[in-house]
């Protein structure tokens, strides 16, 4: 996230004056884009670890490949909260996070992808999401040692939407696949909001959302859990540009007198 020297709204300035169609299918051709050139350099990197076009695939430590199957996951649904908050939203400061968290998300999952298919690997996790950082999620969501940040704190004001309160139904309860994700329910909610109440719910889901992300970051970029560099790599650059959209996000909700959510 720049400064608040840069053009506040970039996806306005790409989108022009087009039709809101049209500006959702200019920016769903961004995010591909973005996505083929993540896995493009994701292929070079990868290529570089065998210089034997015949050799057998390169191996990959069982950490490397959770994390990237995981975090494809994670990021694949934060690249889809952002398509909505520029298709829905209004304001230009949101938007403008918005639009950075999909390009910049974007690219990684191209990245992350490339190496599995290079490990020979599925892009899906076939076992228990984070089983890999040796957690049983389902029995352990609310993990004792999810990295805290001050959006969690009790000190916090309390702060009511009344536009914004949650319908009472099944899928309230849902257990989302890792944390900070959102349930089916919160997302089809996202996309009924427009304007500022859109903008609101996006930063409030999305702030959860990068905390939830943070752990597998953290444990990804440990040379004890993860052996192959690019990947410790990759895991710490998403973990110090999450660290720093934490902050923006929570001055944000701080300033629209709205309250972060509590971590699922």
């Amino acid at each position: 996230m720049s400064d608040s020297g840069h053009d506040p709204d970039p996806a306005a300035t790409i989108a022009g004056g087009r039709s809101p169609r049209s500006r959702a299918v200019l920016l769903s051709l961004v995010g591909i884009a973005l996505l083929l050139i993540g896995i493009a350099a994701g292929l070079l990197i990868a290529a570089g670890l065998d210089d034997d076009p015949d050799a057998a695939a390169p191996a990959a430590s069982p950490a490397a490949v959770g994390f990237a199957q995981d975090m494809i996951r994670h990021h694949e649904q934060g690249v889809e909260m952002a398509a909505i908050e520029l298709e829905n939203g209004t304001d230009p400061q949101v938007r403008s996070m918005a639009f950075d968290i999909l390009t910049a998300q974007s690219n990684e999952i191209g990245q992350m992808q490339s190496w599995l298919t290079r490990w020979g690997q599925p892009l899906i996790n076939p076992s228990e999401p984070m089983a890999w950082m040796g957690h049983d999620h389902a029995g352990d969501h609310h993990m004792s040692n999810m990295p805290s940040t001050p959006s969690m704190s009790p000190s916090m004001p309390s702060m009511s939407m009344p536009s914004m309160s949650m319908p009472s139904s099944s899928a309230d309860t849902e257990t989302p696949p890792m944390p900070g994700m959102a349930t089916s329910a919160e997302m089809n909610r996202l996309r009924a909001l427009h304007g500022p109440d859109a903008d609101v719910y996006f930063l409030q889901l999305m702030l959860r959302h990068h905390e939830g992300g943070l752990h597998m970051m953290e444990y990804a970029a440990d040379p004890a859990n993860v052996s192959e560099d690019y990947v410790r790599s990759l895991a710490t650059a998403m973990k110090q540009t999450q660290d720093k959209e934490i902050a923006i996000i929570e001055q944000m909700l701080a300033e629209r007198n709205s309250a972060p959510l509590p971590m699922n």
